[in-house]
């Protein structure tokens, strides 16, 4: 009731009124009070210098080389001088020392903290100067000061004046108390004119507004008596003849309406019937359902909205493909599901084309198997093939060869052991991306220091790399540590698998270097290695899951595809990115960038 009482004409006018009286009121009032305030500041502000120019010439500054020694002759000087209240007059020398005021309890002291230091320091390089400020305390203030020269030219201090402000604000907040008031006054006064106005305009209307909400209920016997000639009259006259059609309409449309609805409550699939212009005629339950849409939601839609949907760009003569031919089939990806959809025309009893009803299907289910089925044995099948052949054959060898040399033994069993251990760590990277891709693994967030995590990286990896006569340099400005909000052990494994794969495709006595900086609200990190480098065509697929870059390679060195895809992964779910730039033969650098803790809502140290 309220909504609609505040979006009616009525009020809307009355609104416009009073927003007018307001703004002009507004302006009005800030324009006078401000000039008001700049006459009454502008005034103290020419007293404030012509009082120091009579005090510097009743003093003898002219004969003085310095201030100090000077106190007594100078304060009996300025205690002649009564400038009232709301003014202090202050001698400060080069030393920004008080020799002499108003206040003698200031005398003595520093001008700094008391007074303005800036108008000070403008004096003493010769200036005449001012400014405003509550050095006092909560009192404003303004200040005024003109540097003193001594014999010879020089100067040897500042005379200091500093005029209290106060009357002329509460002057201003008088003059803004009035205006609110005579504000108050024309806007109470607007109102009421304008209501009255727009009274005479909306009754009317509204009389028309609640006999048409009658008819919208089911009561068809509203008439509008026209009481005037004017548009809406003519309104009213129109009115009268709509309700007349629409009794005589409503029951036939009912009872057919009725039937349909019967029909489409009990179906299992989404059903949406559109006319050729595109707007849906008919939705039912399933197809809210399928499409998680609300009533209001899919009244809003149209048949280019629903394609949208379906990630689909609405052609022109779509709809006309469609009723060209019986039945058209395809699979849409919508959110999470798979939705099998059946387009097929339909006509009117003379056969002409009336619109397009769209069947969908939910096989989210039935597709979701098949994709794993193919995938798992596409992948892991293959990525299983190669070490269970090998602890075959090295199981049958042992077996059947009766070897009895220890040595020989042991070298079999380090290989079988070598391959199971390549087998574990395939699954339990296996394991990882699936709990990575079904957001259920778990994720420890803290405040990490970059520095730190590099560092730990660095020592797990140290021997590794010292057997290939490797050096790994950790650069970063260890006086500003960065700070980012992540997974300890999560953040550590996508450092050392990047830091394990530099190790593993540079050559021996080759150089690996990390490093880490910040960039805006993000930091970087980089682990850079002059190794033997990925070629252009390959390095787009390094992220891919099971992707190597040299196959053969990477398998004898332990490698199971994942490592990446499992860091890319982890690095997203952080909220960064990770990219990789190469030349083959040249070497690699991996970028890591990450936000700042204080852009996730926490404070970040810097």
């Amino acid at each position: 009731m309220f909504e609609k009482t505040i979006n009616s004409i009525k009020w809307r006018i009355l609104a416009i009124f009073v927003l007018i009286v307001f703004i002009v009121m507004t302006i009005a009032g800030v324009f006078v009070t401000n000039k008001l305030e700049s006459y009454e500041i502008d005034s103290i502000r020419s007293k404030c210098f012509k009082t120091l120019d009579i005090v510097m010439l009743s003093m003898p500054f002219g004969s003085y080389t310095v201030l100090d020694g000077q106190q007594e002759t100078i304060q009996a000087i300025v205690n002649e001088w009564q400038t009232g209240t709301d003014y202090e007059l202050y001698v400060i020398d080069t030393n920004f020392k008080i020799i002499a005021a108003n206040n003698t309890t200031v005398v003595g002291k520093s001008a700094i903290n008391t007074l303005s230091e800036n108008v000070i320091v403008k004096a003493l390089k010769g200036n005449t100067a001012e400014g405003q400020d509550t050095l006092t305390g909560s009192i404003p203030v303004l200040n005024a000061a003109k540097p003193i020269e001594g014999s010879g030219g020089s100067i040897i201090g500042v005379l200091y004046l500093s005029a209290n402000l106060t009357s002329v604000y509460d002057t201003t907040n008088e003059s803004k108390v009035i205006f609110l008031q005579a504000m108050f006054i024309a806007l109470l006064i607007s109102a009421l004119l304008s209501f009255f106005i727009t009274s005479s305009i909306t009754a009317p209307i509204n009389d028309l507004t609640e006999k048409a909400e009658k008819m919208a209920s089911g009561d068809f016997s509203q008439e509008i008596r026209g009481k005037s000639n004017d548009e809406i009259g003519r309104l009213a006259d129109m009115f009268n003849i709509l309700r007349r059609e629409l009794d005589d309409n409503i029951t036939e449309i009912s009872n057919e309406k009725s039937k349909l609805e019967t029909i489409l409550k009990y179906m299992a699939d989404g059903l949406i019937a559109v006319d050729l212009s595109g707007q849906i005629i008919h939705a039912n339950a399933a197809a809210r359902a399928l499409l998680d849409l609300s009533d209001e939601e899919m009244e809003n839609l149209n048949f280019s909205g629903i394609l949208q949907k379906f990630g689909k760009k609405d052609i022109a003569d779509g709809i006309k493909n469609i009723t060209s031919s019986e039945v058209m089939n395809e699979i849409v990806m919508y959110r999470s599901n798979i939705l099998s959809i059946r387009y097929a025309r339909f006509t009117a009893e003379d056969d002409n084309d009336i619109g397009v009803i769209m069947l969908i299907q939910d096989i989210t289910e039935s597709q979701k198997l098949e994709q794993m089925q193919t995938d798992f044995v596409a992948n892991v099948s293959h990525e299983l093939r190669t070490p269970l052949t090998t602890i075959k054959s090295y199981t049958e060898t042992l077996l059947e060869s009766g070897i009895e040399d220890e040595e020989t033994q042991k070298n079999f069993l380090m290989v079988i052991d070598d391959e199971t251990e390549r087998m574990s760590r395939l699954v339990k990277e296996l394991l990882q991306l699936s709990r990575l891709d079904s957001h259920r693994e778990k994720m420890n967030f803290k405040e990490l220091e970059v520095g730190k995590i590099l560092e730990d990286c660095v020592k797990k990896i140290t021997l590794t790399a010292q057997a290939k006569e490797q050096t790994v340099e950790c650069v970063y400005d260890r006086n500003t540590p960065l700070y980012i909000m992540g997974d300890r052990d999560k953040m550590q494994q996508v450092i050392l698998n990047i830091l394990t794969n530099s190790i593993k495709y540079t050559q021996a006595g080759g150089k690996i270097r990390l490093n880490a900086w910040k960039e805006d609200d993000v930091v970087c990190i980089t682990v850079e290695d002059n190794g033997i480098g990925i070629s252009d065509a390959e390095l787009s697929r390094i992220f891919e899951r099971f992707y190597r870059v040299d196959k053969a390679r990477s398998r004898a060195m332990g490698g199971t595809g994942l490592g990446l895809s499992i860091a890319k992964q982890i690095i997203e779910v952080h909220g960064g990115s990770i990219l990789a730039q190469s030349k083959e033969g040249s070497g690699t650098m991996m970028q890591i960038t990450l936000p700042l803790a204080w852009s996730r809502g926490r404070r970040n140290i810097d």
